[in-house]
Order: structure tokens, then sequence, then C-alpha cells
């Protein structure tokens, strides 16, 4: 079973599921709440009850309501019990709002990004949840290989991807262990793994957070970090040789143009923090904030943040960049938005706003400048919303947030240049920025896009709309669509609330008189769905559905088949069976008929469950669901090739639980059909055959998973070429498709609908044939009684009657005459062939009874 794991192989897990429990069904009834669904753990990650129907609990204070929320609901997490989370903190923010923070822990270990927040009102009543959780995590929680042996594992595998360029010795800091759900970041299906998440860092050019495997050792992923007030000023390197200026010194004459940018504006990002949020340097405990200029590391032109240092190349440290710069380290401390995929581009996206925004307000930099509002989608005249445009290193402005199509990048989630599924420039974080970029400038100027016409708000509004969503609401893996759910969160939190002005001199502005009010909902709602960021980019990203496209079958196969089932009128003639690994344990299913289809196709399907239950220790749910076809005989009259075809809709755990389809030929062994039998869509991949798996059908081929960026499926058709399992001519074939599922967790299962076997040429014989045999039935189609006319005077023998499966029905024995009267009134109406024997020949003719 998968609760050991001393084999260098990855876990796969799925923690999702696709069908709403009813707890969280019945919080939704009962709260009128709107709750955003994860993609990657099928588990709610915002819960919302909007505008004015903040919740109310019965707790004093708000940590005791948070655990009064999460003992009442832990269920709609699909968490085992409320004890899964502990509590980490109680915060009051800059607007007087409380703030409660739970993080998830599986057998004490906590989960990464595994954080619950809870935000309340100024009268203490629960207004939004967000965050992320994990269902029933597959991972023993003890390590097999130390945190030294961990530690010199990723020194190893950063020395060896070529980005030291200093040569300086690494350094491995900040080690813990922790349950890393991989794939979370990108959108995909996560996978846990036990691993110590470990930060090598030389502190100058090389920052990267890597996640080694604490059972095998593999790296699971890897993320980069390279992204009073008191600063200081650093030529080249740290060294105090190199000390160029100080906090309380003058600015020396010889300070060159860029390193005076850095110093000047740097205290504008930190004035710029302080005076509107209160939060006093990027750490929010008044750090040190240094600056190296031409630092040699960075392959110019270029700047960056790398954990310790902001660095920049003369030609770059513009006010908008170096305060872009600077922006990656309050992101870094606030909501730790990861720098890969739409995690990266919102954290990109962030450095732009708080960029562009310092640059408009500190009246720096700016002589000469054009910085009127754009009112057209025009990429040239106005400097207003374009990054780095007095860069002379970078030959003019790099992005441009009012028309981020003037720079290649996306306006919006579906323009034909996101590539958020790419994994070039860490997912396309400076590229797929665009969209949120875009919602900004819309939101503060004001303009009409995609059909939205949104109301411009101001800088004042829209900066402690941005901030309150980067403080409150993100996590290090949040996507857009979390965004949009934290400023839809954060526009309710701040109505009414008297937003501090924006300044970035030592001065504050003083309460601004400007707040949001409940007008001000839709209005950021347009903008939201302006530039689409609920969308999926499925169609940039080519994601590929399990079961592809298939061409249409031959006429005959679904008019006329040999064998037909679509379970519209119940089980029929199938049996089925469930045979469990652990009896004790099992929670009784098997297949059953079902009418709720998924993807609303109409009428009846038998589906096999692939469970969320079972927790690979003592409570096993591993075991097979049957479901054995009866007899289909093949006519021994017709000639051509046999061929299966059946329409069914995957969605399991992927190579953990999955379903194949064995057969038994003329009584033979029950043997596994062959890939090499499929002709359309067969297998798409093999069960885990490791001893991590406990699935009775562990190795095999089979259906599993789901399709591409889905946690469901969609309906397809397999078609199988059944010579190729030397079904022939008056064979006799049975089919037992199962469903093997290991000892916990799952996602959905597998449908099963119309199931052909069928001859695409041999029924055209037969008819073919009546036209020119020496056989005459009339009347043809009949509701009783058939003449059978033999036109070449010999007598007739006998009659045999077959039902399109090949089944014989009816024999009648002919003795000794031309002609003779069959009885088919008591036959169910179909399709039958009639074998004649005379005394010289023998021809077949296809019947239909109506």
């Amino acid at each position: 079973m998968k609760k050991t794991f001393t084999l260098a192989l990855a876990l796969a897990y799925v923690c999702g599921f696709s069908q709403e429990s009813k707890e969280l069904a019945q919080l939704k009834k009962q709260t009128n709440a709107n709750v955003t669904i994860s993609n990657s753990t099928s588990n709610p990650n915002f819960i919302l009850f909007n505008d004015s129907k903040a919740l109310q609990l019965k707790s004093s204070g708000a940590k005791a309501k948070a655990a009064e929320f999460l003992a009442n609901n832990f269920k709609a997490f699909n968490l085992k019990s409320a004890n899964d989370l502990v509590f980490v903190e109680e915060t009051t923010d800059n607007y007087g709002l409380k703030n409660v923070i739970y993080m998830q822990q599986h057998q004490g270990v906590p989960v990464y990004d595994g954080v619950l927040k809870f935000h309340f009102n100024g009268k203490e009543e629960l207004t939004s949840i967000n965050g992320n959780a994990l269902s029933n995590i597959k991972v023993s929680s003890t390590p097999d290989i130390s945190l030294v042996e961990a530690e010199s594992i990723a020194k190893d595998i950063v020395s060896k991807q070529d980005l030291n360029q200093s040569n300086t010795p690494l350094e491995a800091l900040k080690t813990k262990l922790l349950i890393f759900p991989k794939n979370l970041a990108q959108g995909g299906i996560v996978t846990p793994y036990l691993a110590y998440e470990i930060e090598v860092t030389n502190k100058k050019d090389v920052r990267e957070f890597l996640f080694i495997n604490a059972h095998t050792g593999e790296l699971v992923e890897q993320f980069t970090g390279i992204h009073p007030i008191d600063r200081k000023l650093y030529e080249t390197n740290t060294n105090s040789s190199n000390l160029k200026w100080k906090e309380g010194d003058a600015l020396p004459g010889t300070l060159s143009s860029w390193q005076q940018n850095e110093v000047i504006t740097s205290e504008h990002v930190y004035n710029f923090f302080k005076n509107a949020f209160g939060y006093v340097s990027y750490d929010a405990a008044d750090h040190t904030m240094i600056t190296v200029n031409n630092d040699p590391t960075i392959s110019c032109p270029n700047a960056r943040w790398n954990g310790t240092y902001a660095g920049y190349c003369d030609g770059t440290a513009t006010d908008d960049v170096i305060a872009h710069e600077w922006g990656h380290a309050y992101t870094e401390y606030t909501s730790g938005l990861i720098y890969q995929y739409q995690s990266g581009a919102l954290n990109e996206s962030y450095s732009d706003v708080w960029g562009e925004t310092i640059d408009l307000f500190n009246n720096y930099m700016d002589e000469g400048e054009n910085l009127s509002v754009r009112t057209t989608a025009s990429c040239s005249g106005s400097l207003r919303w374009k990054m780095g445009e007095d860069a002379t290193s970078f030959g003019g402005a790099i992005r441009d947030m009012w028309n981020p199509n003037c720079n290649s990048q996306p306006a919006k989630v579906l323009d034909a240049n996101y590539y958020y599924c790419g994994s070039a420039d860490n997912g396309g974080v400076h590229t797929n920025s665009g969209p949120t970029n875009h919602l900004y400038a819309l939101l503060v100027d004001g303009g009409t896009y995609n059909g939205y016409t949104i109301t411009g708000i101001g800088f004042v509004k829209a900066a402690h709309l941005w901030w309150r969503a980067q403080k409150n609401y993100l996590t290090a893996t949040s996507d857009f669509a979390n965004f949009a759910d934290a400023l839809e969160a954060s526009v309710n939190d701040l109505i009414g609330v008297n937003l501090q002005g924006l300044s970035t001199t030592t001065t504050p502005a003083g309460l601004s008189g400007q707040s949001f009010t409940s007008a001000d909902i839709q209005n950021i709602k347009n903008g939201i769905l302006a530039v689409q960021l609920r969308s999926s980019p499925a169609t940039q990203c080519n994601y590929q559905p399990l079961l592809k496209p298939v061409p249409d079958l031959c006429a005959v196969a679904t008019s006329n088949p040999l064998f037909k089932e679509d379970w519209e009128n119940g089980l029929g003639n199938w049996t089925v069976t469930n045979i469990p690994t652990k009896a004790s344990t099992w929670e009784a299913r098997d297949w059953t008929v079902k009418s709720d289809l998924p993807k609303n196709r109409a009428g009846k399907a038998i589906f096999a469950v692939d469970p969320i239950n079972g927790d690979c220790a003592s409570n096993l749910q591993n075991g097979i669901l049957r479901l054995e076809s009866p007899t289909i005989t093949i006519p021994t009259f017709s000639t051509g090739k046999y061929e299966m075809a059946f329409n069914h809709y995957v969605a399991t755990e992927s190579t953990w639980d999955g379903g194949n389809i064995k057969y038994s030929l003329n009584g033979g062994n029950w043997t596994l059909l062959p890939i090499t039998a499929f002709t359309q869509n067969g297998y798409n991949s093999v069960l885990d055959g490791t001893s991590q798996s406990d699935n009775p059908l562990k190795g095999q081929r089979a259906f599993t998973g789901t399709d591409g960026g889905s946690l469901g499926g969609s309906w397809g058709q397999s078609v199988i070429d059944l010579s190729k399992i030397g079904v022939v001519s008056g064979s006799n074939i049975k089919f037992r498709f199962e469903l093997g599922t290991d000892g916990c967790n799952g996602i959905e299962g597998w449908y099963l609908d119309e199931i052909y076997v069928y001859n695409c040429s041999s029924l055209l014989a037969v008819e073919d044939a009546q036209k020119q045999n020496s056989i005459s039935v009339y009347p043809n189609p009949t509701s009783g009684f058939v003449t059978i006319q033999n036109k070449n005077n010999s007598n007739l023998k006998n009659v045999e009657i077959y039902n399109v499966a090949g089944q014989l029905v009816q024999r009648f024995n002919v003795s000794n005459a031309k002609n003779a009267s069959l009885d088919m009134s008591q036959l169910t109406n179909g399709t039958y062939v009639l074998k004649v024997v005379s005394e010289t020949e023998s021809n077949s003719v296809k019947v239909i009874k109506k």
C-alpha cells in the first residue's frame, strides 16, 4: 500500500474531487455565500459572505469566532477534523479590522501554503475566508533522509545549474520540513510530498527555494527568489570599502545620476507604504533597505531583488524600475507570492503597480514628460502607465499598463499572446502580468474595454484596494481567480473607511476623505470581467481531453449492430460484482445505472465510483468494481471485421485508480484487452506498479486521470478491432469492465454508455445477397407471419432466426416444401437475420419486425 515511501518514485496523488460536499452545499444554502473552488484541490479557496450579509457567530472575539466556524464547518473543506488546522495568529490591520490565520498540518507537519485566513468587519462579523486546504493527504510524515542530507542535495543541485556567476560559496538557509503540494502554483492537480524546503543562496546572485523529497532525496520543485528609514548604497558589491552612501549622509556630488536615483527613490518607496498603510520598510520591521549599483552578478541591463538587496545596472535605475524591485520585497513579506505562473505574474504585476503609482506621485524624473490621462489605445503620446520609459539601457518602455498589447503583453486573459501554461520565464511572469496591470490602470483612470465600462476610482482607492488584497487575502500560490475574489472581498471590507492619502514624502498626506461605497462593488466586478480574471487560458494552453475526438462509426454500427447496450432499461443481462481487498473496511459499492450524467449528457449510463474515502492505513478501500457482459455470439453466416465501440467518461485519481477491460473468448481464460487492439482512444496510461500502490490492478494499462487542465473528464469514444484478439465468424465472447481503486481517496469514477459490437461489412453483405439469392421473404418489414419462398425449385430443410447480436432465437424444421410460413409475432421489434437452408444451398435474409 502507499503508506511507506522507500522507493525513489514520485508520489502521485490527487486531493480533488468533482462533486460538491453536502456540508459545503449546506453552508452555501444557510449563508448565501459565494464560493470559489480551487482547480487544484477541488476545495473552497474563497468564501465570501457577500456585501452586507456578513456572518454573525455566537462566540466573543475574532479568534473564538474563527474556531467556532471551523468546529461547525471543517467538513466543508473536506477535512477529517477541525484539528487539521492550528491557530497561527490574530492581527488588527491598518484599517482597524481583525484577521485570524490558521495553518493546516498533517501528522504534525505543516502544509505549504495550507492556510485559511478569516476576515472580520468593524462589527467583528465574519466577511470572508480564503486560502488552501488539502484533503486526504497520503504521505508518511516520517522522513527517510536527514536535514543535513537534504541540504547537501539542494546545494549540489544549485551548484550544477550555472547560477553562481559570482563564485560565492552557497549556503542552505531556512530549512523546514513540510507537506509540499506540487502543481498548486501551476493550477494543476496537486500531488503532496513530504519535503524539506531549503533556501540555497550566496546572498548575491543566487537565491533558490528547493523542495527536496524527504523520502527519496529527489527534487520535487524549485522556485527562484531573485525578484526611520535606513538605506545604504554600494557600488559593485556589499564590501564595506564599496559603501558609497548611508542614511544620514548628505548626497555626495560624486554619485552618478543612477546611484542618486536609487537613494532617492528607495526613500519614496519607504514613505509611500508607511504613510498610506502603516507598513514600515519591506518587512514591517524597519529593515535596512540596501541597494547595490552595477552588481557584477547581474546580466546587464537588468535589475532585481535577491532577498537581501535591490540591485541595478547603470541605465536601468529609473524611479519606476527602482520602486518595482522594492515592490518584490514588500510582496515577499506580505502575500509571499511565488515566482511562477499566475502567482508569479501577480508578483510581477504588483511590482509594476507600486512602481508606476510611486512614479506618478513622486514628481521625480518627470521633466518634459507628457503624463496626461490616456483615453485611447494609442501606444504613443502620453507616457502615463509606461514602465521603464526613462531607462536608457532598455531603449524605451518595457511594459504598458494602459495597453499591454503595445509591448506584446495580453490585455486580458484570453488574449492570443497569453502563455500561462508555458514554462519559459517562470511560466510567463513578465508577460502574463498584463491583465492585472491593465485592470489597475482601468480602475484608476476609468475607461471602456472588452464591452465593459469602468468608472475611474483614482489612485487612493485603487492603491488601498490592491494593498488590502495583498496584505490580507493573497497567499503564496494565489492565481488570477483568487485575486478577483480578494479584490471583491477587499472592496466590501473597505466600504465606509476614510482612506489615508498617498504621499512619497516624509509628510503623510493624512486622511483623504475618500471611501468605498456599495456602488463601487459592481464597478470592480466590471473591471474583473473586462480583463477576464476568472477565465481559464485553456485555448492558449492547448489542454487536451483524456479521450480525443474520433471519426464517426459506420452507419451499420449504430443502426444495426450485432450487439448494443445503453442501460436505458436498467442493468439487463449484465452482472456486477465488487471484490474488496479488505472486506472489513470496504464501503459497499457496485456499478450502478445513473440518470444524472456529467456534462449534461442525456439518458442513462452505468457508473463505477472512484470515491473519496479510506486513509491508506487501517481504513482500506482498495478493490475492484466489475461489470460483466452477457455472452455475445458472433454470427456464423457473415464475413468482414468485427469491432466494438463504447462511449465513456473518465475522471479518476491519476495512476492510482483506473479502469480497463478483460475478455473471455470462446470460454477461455480472462485476459486483459491489449492496447494494440484499440484503433481509437486506447488506455492512456499505466497504473502505478510499485509497492506504494495497493490497487489490485496495479501495473496494468488503464484509463486513468482527468482531462488536461481539469479535475474532471469529458465524454469520448473508444473503438476496438476485435479481430486483433481472434474474434471471427462463429465466435462467442464476454467482456469485463473493471475499475480498480487503491486504499484511499479518489475523484469521480468511470461512466460507460452506448456499447456497440458490429461489423461494417457483414450486414451489407447480407443485404447484397438478398438481391441475388434465390430466397424471397415477404412481407418485409412484418408485424407477424412471413412467407419464405425458394425460387430455385429445391425443397427447404430448416430456417434459423438470429438476433443482431448473432444469437440463435428460434429454429424451424421444414419438410420437403418449396415455401414455408413463420410466425414472428412473439418476437420483440427489431432486426433479425433468417438463415434459410435448402437441399442445394444456404442463404441469409435480413427481416425487420415492427
